[in-house]
């Protein structure tokens, strides 16, 4: 039977829920696909084949356009917010009025949010609260965003969300797009992530979309904790997405460094890990927290941290048990601040460690890295990140299945680890802080024997002598906590520093040969267009704005603060030639010789 007779079959029902459905219509044989190759959908029990692109009406929601088996007709079916499928009337004739179907591409991304709630973990973190910042920005006809937040002791979820819509990043978002996000309290280490009976109906019955971007990242965690939240945690989102009747698709967060491990180009596809999900689940919950640590080396293997790891554990679990839901699973790699909107150079938190030097390296704090200057540091913006998810969920929400996005510059527009420090030093000199503990200076050393002792002289003697005498000041101590934890900290991020890799972006570049000239400017993730001086300098200048919280209108003050310990740095340096070449002479009793054996010793601590 041609789709002719199956429309009519309909019409005389006018609606009909799914298990009504005519069976002449599950056969989607004498279907012909307008514009696109086919795709095949399953909607409930019943399959069709669909045209990957939608169009939203206020009471019911376009599943697809269809062409009859004649190709003399047009038709579409909508699937109404009860749970009924409509026809639509016929649309005109033959392939003439096919190529008014053709939507808009300029509409493509931000239509398909229209009217769609959405669902988002991990909000309250750097990545999340740009994301949701760019749904409201550029998908203004979303009709709900809800955001998992966690309660924090006395700190209510609405306080948190209060908090996060009145940060400068949503400065440009207007009250009436800010009205739209609700929070619910929960956990994603908690079954069902930890929502009320209430929450839990409200999120399962509304949301079609769900962003996954929670995440605990920290490189120096025990296994245990990383794959309940990672891993376990991934596992309760998941299923509350699969219990979602509306689900369009499943985007989730992950890391191009999941796959660290493979010493060829890295592929836009889940590799397979030595652990089944369940299996190792269930193994860490047998074993103490003493026991996991004792085994942790030998469970990872050649993996560097447990981040990376239950990273790649959380896409096998995804493939294995999505069913049929559409899943995006988007791994970017060095994700930095903003590199346009909504404002450049935003962030909020240094928990990422190329950010965190720059906080450092701003108030001369962090003066020496431990690694190869010659690799390639593969940076992005987190606005082209964001705009990369809110694409991938238009793209496989369109075309079904399960596909994987790499957001990576390290082949396309790379930059070196020595052009990174040099960038973002010579940046902290023209956006210096107030607050300077040394003179920003900082260099890439490849000799962990060089870096070791650096640090010993450069970071944490001037540490420990500034925390002896910071309370005569009533300056709390804290510079020895920060040393440590960055000098533990580059004891992990080194195995990245001294290591490249190169990424394949074939889902991530034919996403972007899909999108009309508008929307590759609006949902703009093509790391090309990064500039790599002006970039880190706005990423600089931002972490002094925002994270430091130093308004520019201090700018003035700060550089003459900065020329001040210009001096300070010179003399600092002439004491020191002066003090070797002392020692010199009194164990040579040769003034010449001590003075040029002090300036080369000088010199080599500089150098090295």
């Amino acid at each position: 039977m041609h789709l002719d007779d199956g429309i009519q079959v309909i019409r005389r029902s006018i609606e009909f829920p799914l298990s009504a459905r005519p069976s002449s219509l599950t056969d989607s044989s004498d279907f012909h696909n307008i514009l696109h190759p086919p795709v095949a959908v399953t909607l409930s029990a019943t399959q069709y084949t669909r045209h990957p692109c939608e169009r939203k009406k206020r009471s019911s929601e376009l599943v697809g356009h269809f062409l009859s088996g004649k190709k003399t007709q047009v038709y579409s079916l909508y699937r109404t917010q009860e749970g009924l499928y409509r026809p639509l009337v016929c649309l005109g004739s033959s392939h003439s009025r096919a190529s008014s179907l053709r939507m808009s591409s300029a509409d493509g991304v931000a239509s398909f949010f229209e009217g769609k709630t959405v669902f988002v973990t991990g909000a309250t973190g750097f990545l999340g609260a740009v994301l949701v910042e760019k749904i409201l920005r550029s998908c203004p006809g979303v009709e709900r965003v809800y955001l998992l937040i966690r309660k924090k002791q006395d700190y209510e979820v609405e306080k948190r969300l209060a908090r996060i819509l009145s940060m400068p990043l949503f400065s440009s978002v207007p009250a009436e797009l800010k009205a739209k996000v609700s929070a619910v309290e929960g956990d994603v280490a908690l079954e069902d992530a930890g929502l009320s009976k209430n929450d839990k109906a409200k999120v399962v019955g509304e949301t079609q979309v769900v962003f996954h971007v929670a995440a605990y990242i920290n490189f120096n965690a025990g296994l245990g904790r990383a794959v309940r939240i990672n891993v376990q945690g991934t596992s309760y989102i998941l299923d509350l997405a699969k219990s979602m009747p509306n689900m369009r698709v499943f985007v989730y967060t992950s890391t191009a460094y999941c796959n660290c491990t493979q010493s060829e180009v890295i592929l836009e596809k889940v590799y397979q890990s030595k652990w089944a999900p369940r299996d190792f689940i269930k193994h860490l919950e047998s074993m103490s927290n003493d026991e996991i640590a004792i085994q942790q080396p030998s469970i990872l293997g050649s993996f560097p941290n447990s981040y990376v790891f239950s990273k790649l554990l959380a896409e096998n679990l995804i493939q294995s048990e999505r069913g049929n839901i559409p899943v995006a699973i988007v791994r970017p790699t060095i994700v930095m601040g903003t590199l346009k909107k909504p404002v450049p150079g935003w962030v909020d938190n240094v928990n990422n460690g190329a950010v965190g030097f720059i906080a450092g390296a701003g108030r001369g704090v962090f003066r020496s890295i431990h690694g190869d200057g010659s690799k390639v540091a593969d940076i992005v913006p987190c606005d082209q990140f964001a705009n990369l998810l809110v694409a991938s969920a238009w793209d496989v929400a369109m075309e079904g299945g399960l596909k994987v996005y790499h957001h990576s510059s390290g082949h396309d527009n790379p930059i070196t680890w020595s052009d990174y420090v040099g960038l973002s030093v010579e940046a902290a000199r023209k956006y210096p802080c107030t607050g300077l503990v040394f003179l920003p200076k900082a260099k890439l050393r490849s000799s962990k024997m060089w870096h070791d002792m650096f640090s010993l002289f450069a970071h944490f003697l001037p540490a420990m002598f500034l925390d002896l005498i910071g309370p005569l000041k009533g300056i709390k101590p804290g510079l020895m906590d920060i040393q440590n934890r960055y000098f533990r900290g580059m004891q992990y991020t080194s195995f990245f520093t001294f290591r490249q890799w190169v990424f394949d972006k074939k889902n991530a570049n034919d996403l972007a040969a899909k999108l009309s000239d508008a929307e590759r400017e609006e949902f703009d993730f093509d790391t090309r267009h990064i500039e790599w001086p002006s970039y880190m300098e706005s990423c600089v200048h931002g972490v002094r704005k925002y994270f430091h919280r130093e308004p520019d209108r201090n700018l003035p003050m700060a550089r003459i603060i900065y020329q001040i310990w210009c001096v300070v740095d010179f003399g600092y340096h002439t004491l020191m030639l002066l003090i070797i070449s002392a020692a010199l002479f009194f164990l040579s009793n040769d003034l010449v010789l001590s003075v040029l054996l002090g300036i080369i010793f000088l010199l080599l601590y500089i150098w090295f």
